[in-house]
């Protein structure tokens, strides 16, 4: 009995990946997918550690490619020969016609984890980045000593600021959903614990997780994302989670307030950090 080798799926750069499935190419990118049919083909190539897909089109026309990097040179050598080996066999391929219009693309957005994510990352470069500058300036002032407190003072206002951005986005959505989504109750699913069921406006069934140990649970979720929903909590710890997030925020204001004064001040020449208090 003879063994053929599978083909395998070419993983790249940034979690994207190029997939030979029946009668068509699959591109996966972060939110994206493309179906590329095998007939929409004119031949796929390797470039080093790059697989271009370029399609059919007529013969004065610039062919449409798509590219994925970052990928194995082994795998691709395999990929691409076993993918251009089975285009001359695929009924009513023509290499004349305009290959763009059999491509099929679906997208999708991010999820609120992601968004979230994201945001953070990005405060977290922003308060990184003005530490930064601070201690270029303070050097640049004369009392290069500063920087040996901006660092750990920096890095504990960016993380109070991140902190607080965490505590009060979560309070705000959670605030929001309550007071102007959809409240329902959510019904413990039968043998398996933590699994709880409602369903939304247009008759989906959807699930949340919590330990909460009763048969049902309160839940509020976004009409226009019905899978965006929270279980609210008592108001004792909204409140406090809301407190919270408004003290690291005034600590981290506060904490690059000071930075930015002692900068100042140092150009002014009335700072002089290498006397002692």
């Amino acid at each position: 009995m003879s063994i053929t080798p599978s083909i395998p799926v070419v993983q790249g750069s940034k979690k994207t990946s190029l997939q030979y499935d029946g009668d068509a190419l699959f591109l996966h990118r972060p939110h994206e997918e493309v179906r590329i049919p095998l007939a929409a083909v004119a031949r796929v190539r390797a470039q080093g550690r790059s697989v271009v897909v370029e399609l059919t089109a007529p013969t004065e026309a610039e062919p449409v490619a798509h590219r994925i990097d970052g990928v194995s040179q082994a795998g691709a050598a395999m990929f691409v020969a076993t993918v251009n080996a089975s285009l001359p066999g695929v009924a009513g391929r023509d290499t004349t016609v305009d290959g763009s219009a059999l491509v099929e693309a679906q997208t999708w957005p991010r999820s609120r984890r992601e968004r979230k994510a994201r945001l953070v990352k990005l405060w977290s470069a922003a308060a990184v980045g003005l530490v930064v500058v601070l201690c270029v300036l303070i050097s640049l002032a004369g009392e290069a000593v500063g920087v040996v407190l901006f660092v750990p003072m920096g890095g504990a206002a960016a993380a109070s600021l991140v902190g607080s951005g965490v505590a009060l986005s979560s309070w705000y959505r959670e605030w929001r959903l309550t007071r102007h989504g959809i409240t329902t109750f959510a019904a413990e699913v039968p043998g398996e614990p933590g699994m709880y069921l409602y369903t939304d406006p247009a008759g989906l069934i959807r699930n949340v997780f919590t330990w909460a140990g009763l048969v049902t649970v309160k839940v509020s979720y976004d009409p226009r994302d019905p899978g965006n929903v929270i279980l609210p909590r008592a108001a004792l710890v909204r409140r406090g989670e809301l407190c919270l997030g408004l003290f690291l925020a005034f600590c981290g204001l506060f904490m690059f307030a000071s930075m930015v004064l002692m900068t100042v001040e140092a150009f002014l020449g009335t700072l002089d950090l290498s006397e002692p208090a």
